[in-house]
Parts: C-alpha cells; sequence; structure tokens
C-alpha cells in the first residue's frame, strides 16, 4: 500500500506541476502548433532532463542548495534577464514566414531539448519546488531515500507524458490555425516569458 501511495502521490503531484502556465508550457503550445507534435515531445524530454537534474541535487546536495539560496537574487536575475530577450525576440519575430503551407524556422530535435531544458533550468524557482517538495516527504510523510525515488521517478513519468499530451492537443488545433493567430500565440507567449522574467526580478 505504501509503494501504490508513492506511486500515486507523484503521479498527481507531477500531473498538477506539468499544468503550471508558465513558460514551458506556452512553448509547447506555440512550436506543437507551428512545427508538429514531435517538437513537443523533444521540448518534454528537455524539460525531464532538467527536472533530473534538480531532484538530484534536491536529493543530494544540500550545500548546492545553500549556494543557490545564497546567491538566489543575482541568479533570479540573469534567468529574469534571459526569459525577458526571449520574450522580446518572440514578440518582434512573431509573424510566421508561410511557405507551401509549413512554416519555417524549424530547429534541430537537439535545440527543441535545449529549449525545454534552458526554459526550466533559467527558473530557481523550479528548483526550490522540488527541494520543497524533497523535505516535505521527509518532514511530513517520512519518506526514506527509496521512496523519495520512487515519488519522484513517478512525478517525472507523469509530466513528460502531461506535456506530450499537451503538445498533441495544441497540434490538432494547428489544422485550424491561421498565420495570424500563430501570430497572436506568439505574441502572447512572448508577453508570458517577460512576465516570468520581470517577476523573478523583481521578487528576487
Amino acid at each position: 500500500m505504501h509503494l501504490f501511495n508513492c506511486i500515486w502521490e507523484g503521479l498527481a503531484t507531477g500531473f498538477v506541476l506539468s499544468l503550471m502556465l508558465g513558460t514551458v508550457f506556452f512553448a509547447l503550445i506555440k512550436n506543437s502548433i507551428a512545427f508538429g507534435p514531435k517538437t513537443g515531445v523533444f521540448i518534454a524530454t528537455g524539460v525531464i532532463i532538467c527536472d533530473m537534474l534538480f531532484i538530484s541535487l534536491a536529493l543530494l546536495s544540500e550545500p548546492f542548495a545553500e549556494f543557490l539560496s545564497k546567491y538566489k537574487k543575482t541568479v533570479s536575475v540573469v534567468g529574469g534577464s534571459m526569459l525577458i530577450l526571449m520574450g522580446i525576440f518572440m514578440i518582434f519575430k512573431a509573424n510566421p514566414k508561410i511557405k507551401e503551407g509549413k512554416a519555417f524556422g524549424q530547429g534541430s530535435n537537439l535545440y527543441y531539448i535545449g529549449n525545454g531544458f534552458l526554459l526550466n533550468a533559467v527558473n530557481p524557482i523550479n528548483f526550490f519546488i522540488w527541494l520543497g517538495i524533497s523535505s516535505s516527504l521527509t518532514i511530513q510523510f517520512q519518506y526514506n531515500m527509496n521512496d523519495k525515488i520512487i515519488f519522484f521517478a513517478s512525478s517525472l513519468v507523469s509530466i513528460f507524458f502531461a506535456e506530450i499530451g499537451i503538445a498533441l492537443f495544441a497540434a490538432r488545433l494547428g489544422k485550424w490555425v491561421s498565420p495570424k493567430v500563430l501570430m497572436r500565440i506568439n505574441q502572447i507567449s512572448g508577453l508570458v516569458f517577460i512576465g516570468v522574467g520581470l517577476k523573478l526580478i523583481f521578487v528576487s
């Protein structure tokens, strides 16, 4: 029963985290509509790789958590500035170039993996979410290391498949999305990036 609880609670936590309306969510929608669901899969892969790194650090590296806490303001300003620059670029490059029914500007698979990783990594809040969850599992639920590994593995599986689901749903909408609508989506995504970046800077 305890094993089932670890898995179930991990799946539920991952699903909730995947639906947070942040930069990754809008990047999944934007790129899946423009270039198909395959790009969403690679973005999700980059997010999972980053989350695996964050979880490993949360589980094994208290010194890193102390370092990040000490320099949280600097990390937040740098990450926020990067998101703002990305948002500005997306707004000014919002109008897709259409030729023979396809939008140009598509990157390589590695590009999308890196994009997902970067979007997750530049926001230090993501690390502190996993650190907080790890601490809560120890203090409130008395999870040992094996329990935590099962919980976090379940969370990552849930996040990955939820983000793939978002990508597939967005790609199906692409049949009815005109270049003008895609431009608006790009602009909204850019505004979200700028908003999250400004929040990181000023809240820090």
